[in-house]
């Protein structure tokens, strides 16, 4: 496997004597929650379901699905790129928000952008740092618009319109659909199968109640244990970046966990997966879910490549520490995006990309 920095490619781990089905997250510096992919698990679990795992379980999937909330109308939004090909460009968001009563005060500390090929072989994760330094454009809408900040702060001032609008005037790159997951949510699907293994690269104690201890090493975790440990970050040297790699490897578990035989074998346990991701995730209008992941319901957590949106490391702007934009080399990965060429960039940028150590 390859590493570099908060960056990296490789096959899922395999805890030591676990077969095919136990595939999971990365081992120790591993580069998430693609909380990105839960909301094509549903389905991506529905339509392996409906061919092996009865008419039940497919009936449920296809309900989900029509009964997401869909919460965000990109159609709307102003000022928006063209697109020039096939690939798709999903948003994934992370929200801390804990029920009802607390989305006011909701931030975003997770933004994956999930780019899938027009061919639909190949899939990206690029996370974009919460503390990144960049423009954010107007929005009538919004508390707070038209001017520079931390990345989270669009989140924090116009939700998720505003975090696309900021995304696109950073990269030019059109955001097709949208998924958000808050913590409750991610909880119940994480329990909802069972529980996730996790690789934990040092011994650590958490900064949250109840204050629980991860112990160097694999850990299976339920669904308050596994969100526990991709909020951790002040531990680590390089900080958030931490966090970002555990995000991503989260990611890379659920979608192991969702394909395991166990998983798949019970109707029940479908069933519960299913309801959960429906229960737990918030789409745009125009996302169709069950279709999306029939059509890339062969892509596995191993094809997925993860990559940090190019950045200087940390500095100080205002007072405030903040991750600084690599304006050089992040355009040349936006246009790539753009053209659907990813591969060829991560090919020709391998240090960028995480990619420049040997595989082991």
């Amino acid at each position: 496997m390859t590493y570099s920095g908060s960056n990296y490619r490789g096959s899922a781990s395999v805890r030591p004597g676990a077969g095919a089905a136990a595939r999971v997250a990365s081992a120790p510096g591993g580069g998430p929650t693609r909380r990105g992919l839960i909301g094509s698990a549903v389905g991506l679990v529905a339509s392996i379901a409906a061919a092996g795992a009865g008419t039940a379980v497919w009936t449920t999937a296809k309900s989900a699905n029509e009964d997401l909330d869909r919460a965000f109308d990109l159609e709307q939004l102003p000022d928006r790129p063209e697109k020039s090909n096939g690939a798709m460009n999903v948003l994934v968001l992370g929200s801390d928000a804990r029920g009802d009563d607390s989305d006011d005060d909701a931030r975003s500390d997770t933004a994956i952008i999930l780019h899938v090929n027009e061919s639909g072989t190949d899939a990206y994760g690029i996370s974009i740092p919460r503390d990144m330094w960049v423009y954010i454009p107007p929005d009538p809408n919004a508390e707070i618009s038209d001017t520079e900040a931390k990345f989270n702060a669009a989140y924090s001032w116009g939700g998720p319109n505003l975090t696309v609008q900021t995304i696109e005037a950073l990269s030019e790159v059109r955001i097709d659909h949208i998924v958000e997951i808050d913590f409750p949510g991610l909880v119940e699907v994480v329990d909802a199968l069972g529980g996730v293994e996790m690789y934990v690269e040092q011994t650590i104690e958490s900064i949250h109640p109840p204050y629980r201890t991860f112990e160097e090493g694999w850990n299976t975790m339920n669904g308050e244990q596994a969100l526990d440990w991709v909020r951790q970050r002040k531990q680590f040297p390089d900080g958030d970046f931490a966090r970002m790699r555990h995000q991503q490897d989260l990611i890379k578990a659920i979608m192991d966990s969702a394909l395991s035989a166990g998983v798949l074998t019970s109707q029940s346990t479908l069933r519960a997966f299913i309801e959960s991701v429906s229960d737990a995730i918030k789409v745009d209008t125009e996302f169709n879910v069950v279709a999306t992941a029939i059509d890339f319901m062969h892509l596995r957590s191993d094809d997925i490549v993860f990559l940090t949106t190019p950045h200087l490391g940390t500095g100080n702007i205002g007072g405030q520490s903040v991750v600084v934009y690599d304006e050089e080399n992040g355009p040349d990965l936006w246009s790539a995006v753009i053209d659907d060429e990813v591969g060829r960039w991560v090919e020709q940028n391998p240090e960028l990309a995480g990619q420049d150590e040997s595989e082991e």
